[in-house]
Order: C-alpha cells, then sequence, then structure tokens
C-alpha cells in the first residue's frame, strides 16, 4: 500500500501537480474506495474569501472533470462542484489553503479491516473573515465561523463520530441508528442524535453558547452536568469564568446571523461585540470605558470596516473613532463636548 504526500492534495486542488505528483495521486485514488472517498470529502469543503480587488473564478468543476478522467473514475463516485457566481467582493475557493491533512505513519488496529491508513487527522482553519464550508465522511455538513478551528480523525471515523471545536460552527448532522455523532469543546462534549445546531466556543469570549434548532442534543460538563438535554429553540449558555450554565431561550435569528455574513446588534452593547467585530473585520477593537454600556439596534451585513464606523457614528452622535492600520486597532472613544 503506498503512502502519498499530503501536499499533493493541495497541489490538485490548485491546479499544480506535476505530471508525476499526478501519476502518483492517480495511483493512490485507485488503491481503494476510501483513498476516494476522502479526496471526494475533501473536494467538497470549500472557504468563502472576501477581497477588495477584482478576482477570477477558480474554474475547479473543469480541473475536477479532467482528473475524473484520467483516473476512470465514475460521476457518481464524485459529483463534480458546481460553478459559482462570483462578485469583486467574494469568491469561492476549495478549502486547500486550510485543510491540513496529517499524515502519522502506519498504525496497527486503525482502521478499515485493521489496515491502518496514513491520511490519520483532518483540519479545517478559518480566518479572519472567513468561513468554510465541509462535508464529514458520513454526509454530515459543517459551516464554520471566522477564526475557527476543525478537526477529526479519518481513521477513526467508523468506530465514533466525533469532531473536536474551537471557534463557531453549525452542524446539520446525519441521522445513524446507534451512532451517536460528539462534538467536542475545550469545557464540554455535545451528544447528538441527528439535529441542527450552533456552537460558538472562542476562548476569548465570556460565554459559551449551544443553540438547538431542530432535533436533540445532550450536553456533559465534567463534574458540573450530565446529559443536559437542550429542545428546538434553547440555548445551553455556558460561562468561561465561573464554569456555571443554564439553558435559556435566545433568538434563533441572531445566534444564525453569521450564517448570512451578518452580524445582528439587538440591544447589544459595543463590549459585547467587540470580540465579535474582531474576528470579522480582522482589527482589534478598544473601546473608551465611558462607551462600555453603550447599546443599539442595527445589522450589519456586507459593509467595510469604514462602512460600518460612520453607519455607528451616525447613529451614536457621542461617538467618534481612531483607525491604526498599522496595528490594526480601532479605537472607539466619546467625543469631547
Amino acid at each position: 500500500m503506498m503512502m502519498i504526500n499530503e501536499d499533493y492534495f493541495i497541489k490538485y486542488l490548485k491546479n499544480e501537480l506535476t505530471e508525476e505528483e499526478t501519476r502518483q495521486l492517480i495511483a493512490w485514488v485507485k488503491e481503494k474506495k476510501e483513498n476516494q472517498d476522502f479526496l471526494f470529502s475533501l473536494k467538497d469543503s470549500y472557504v468563502y474569501l472576501n477581497y477588495e480587488n477584482d478576482c477570477k473564478e477558480a474554474d475547479t468543476e473543469h480541473e475536477w472533470q479532467k482528473f475524473a478522467q484520467r483516473t476512470g473514475l465514475s460521476q457518481q463516485a464524485g459529483t463534480p462542484p458546481k460553478k459559482k457566481n462570483v462578485s469583486w467582493r467574494r469568491f469561492f475557493l476549495y478549502a486547500a489553503v486550510v485543510v491540513v491533512v496529517a499524515f502519522v505513519g502506519w498504525q496497527a488496529n486503525a482502521y478499515y479491516s485493521g489496515i491502518s491508513s496514513s491520511v490519520e487527522l483532518v483540519t479545517l482553519e478559518t480566518e479572519v473573515g472567513q468561513q468554510a464550508r465541509t462535508v464529514l465522511p458520513d454526509g454530515s455538513t459543517v459551516l464554520l465561523n471566522a477564526c475557527s478551528k476543525l478537526t477529526y480523525s479519518l481513521g477513526g471515523w467508523r468506530k465514533a463520530r466525533g469532531v473536536q471545536l474551537e471557534g463557531e460552527a453549525i452542524f446539520d448532522v446525519k441521522h445513524k441508528n446507534g451512532k451517536p455523532f460528539y462534538v467536542h469543546t475545550r469545557h464540554y462534549d455535545i451528544r447528538v442524535l441527528g439535529t441542527n445546531f450552533n456552537v460558538s466556543s472562542y476562548a476569548e469570549e465570556a460565554e459559551d453558547i449551544v443553540t438547538l434548532k431542530n432535533g436533540k442534543v445532550e450536553i456533559d460538563v465534567e463534574g458540573i452536568v450530565e446529559n443536559a438535554v437542550l429542545v428546538p429553540g434553547e440555548s445551553f449558555v455556558y460561562d468561561n469564568r465561573s464554569g456555571t450554565y443554564k439553558i435559556e431561550k435566545r433568538s434563533l435569528n441572531q445566534i444564525y446571523a453569521w450564517e448570512h455574513k451578518e452580524i445582528v446588534f439587538e440591544g447589544h452593547t459595543l463590549e459585547n461585540k467587540k470580540e465579535e467585530l474582531s474576528r470579522h473585520f480582522g482589527y482589534r477593537f478598544q473601546i473608551a470605558p465611558e462607551l462600555h454600556q453603550l447599546s443599539f439596534k442595527a445589522t450589519l451585513r456586507d459593509e467595510s470596516l469604514n462602512e460600518f464606523l460612520s453607519l455607528l457614528c451616525s447613529i451614536t452622535p457621542q461617538l467618534s473613532y481612531r483607525i491604526d492600520a498599522t496595528h490594526k486597532v480601532v479605537e472607539l472613544v466619546k467625543l469631547e463636548k
């Protein structure tokens, strides 16, 4: 059984393989169906990137068709991605630039009938202002928010469906009889039976929040709570400072707003939203103490940083701002009378 260099996957999706590298990848794909499944899963991941200049569309459909022809793979084995129309602000690109395929060598009792797989860990990461969508081996989908990281073991997937999350993601989990799905965070574990839910678990935030849209989830916090059950519309809110939790109703529209690239201010204070704004714009927000409790109602959609700050000042006349582009800092201050 041959090993494959992890760089080949990234180079393939970027259409940078040499003739020899292409030959090796084709041989690896033909070796067994699980290799095909992995490549198809990787193919289905893509990243939303925001750009300020015109950009060209990545012709991934054409490249996939060429590769399928060269390998003799059927269209049924993997459906080529549809082309996406792009605007000057946004385009779709495969997650090859952020998907890191870790190779851990040959191990006993690992994967597929006792035969270990060289492909063991898959990690999907997003940066400031990015979102990424991926399809997991069981057909479940994950939409990853900015500054987030999703990791799972391809080798252990058949034994237990589970992922590790840092940051925020929306999960749409396929139901499998007798085989629950697990999401592990730094503080708690979520047991899923087939459902749609949002998990926000950023280290810099005061709270972790699990919100259930439909289905059923159970949450375990070691030493605190076991099998806390959520019903649709409920949120499990974990206080990262005190280690306590509560279950309450929260607005699904606000929780899921980021899915549509929106930030909703519904009576929220600037202090409450500063970390989310930082992840969205890539600037650290410094807010004067006298403005910490300033709240307002607004929905941020596709505005640039300058557009957002101008809007903020128009609805809160006592506020002014300074931008330090060198150090990536936005300072919000109160106007002196």
